[in-house]
């Protein structure tokens, strides 16, 4: 196939500078390649001028799709068993994500992943917190038979702390495994939040890991070890993408900027904005 057009006379993407075009990440093909092309019309008997945006004729036995998230266009075959007369209306089709709206999105996603590793590891505290309610009276006693040998392993001051735990009856442990589930509670909240892009899961990140950076940097006064300093380091990342890139607390334009934004890359007038005169020709 041989193109009628030149490479400059083509629009970038939303969210995609001209003269980076080739060094930057596409995220509407990675949004493609997983979940195929967004095509519209595929199943119409005919299409007229008013859906140039999403398809045009290509012959008298081949059409014109253009993906609504990337903007390649695909040259399908008429359907041989149309089920509707047209392509859908505006106001039926749902426009997907593109531009610096899908790559927010990816961002936020990778954010949730890391909650979702902190639930599974706090699922497997909270499952030890109940087996020690459950069977305190016998590790007591198991501890209690074997407290010289595990402070030869473990240290007296660690032993002794387990020891104390385990003799204030219940109350300790319960309020122990109440917090685990509190702060499960929260971080499945965030993943959430955070997966489905919602103004209020990045709010819940934002405070919940400002909160956290408080004892990492406590306890970088006693202990300076990497994985300490990394989470500090993945922490402070987090909360300066949010508070700066998603313009939380009113910052460089609030909600408004951010639906502005949207509008932008998500809109008819995107669409039409990246328009060519006419797809590729055979």
């Amino acid at each position: 196939m041989v193109s009628q057009h030149r490479p400059e006379d083509f629009e970038s993407p939303p969210g995609v500078e001209q003269r980076r075009r080739r060094h930057r990440v596409r995220f509407e093909l990675l949004g493609c390649a997983w979940n195929g092309h967004r095509l519209v019309g595929t199943d119409a008997a005919q299409i007229s001028e008013d859906d140039a945006l999403v398809a045009r004729p290509a012959g008298s036995a081949t059409r014109w799709h253009r993906c609504l998230r990337c903007d390649a266009w695909s040259l399908l075959p008429l359907p041989d068993a149309p089920t509707r007369d047209r392509p859908p209306g505006r106001d039926e089709i749902v426009l997907p994500a593109r531009g610096e709206p899908l790559k927010s999105r990816y961002v936020l996603r990778l954010i949730a992943l890391t909650r979702a590793f902190n639930v599974l590891v706090l699922l497997l505290v909270l499952g030890g917190a109940v087996a020690v309610l459950i069977n305190q009276t016998s590790l007591r006693d198991d501890l209690f038979a074997n407290a010289d040998a595990l402070q030869a392993v473990l240290g007296g001051q660690l032993v002794g702390e387990v020891e104390s735990v385990l003799s204030g009856g219940a109350g300790p442990l319960w309020l122990i495994a109440i917090g685990i589930f509190a702060l499960l509670a929260v971080e499945t909240a965030e993943g959430v939040g955070l997966w489905r892009a919602t103004r209020w899961g990045e709010y819940l990140t934002f405070v919940m890991t400002t909160l956290l950076l408080v004892p990492e940097v406590l306890q970088l006064t006693s202990s300076m070890s990497p994985g300490t300093i990394i989470g500090m380091v993945v922490n402070i990342a987090v909360v300066v993408y949010l508070l700066v890139s998603k313009r939380l607390f009113g910052l460089r334009g609030g909600a408004p900027a951010v639906k502005a934004e949207r509008d932008h890359d998500i809109s008819w007038d995107a669409l039409a904005r990246h328009l060519p005169d006419s797809p590729v020709r055979v």
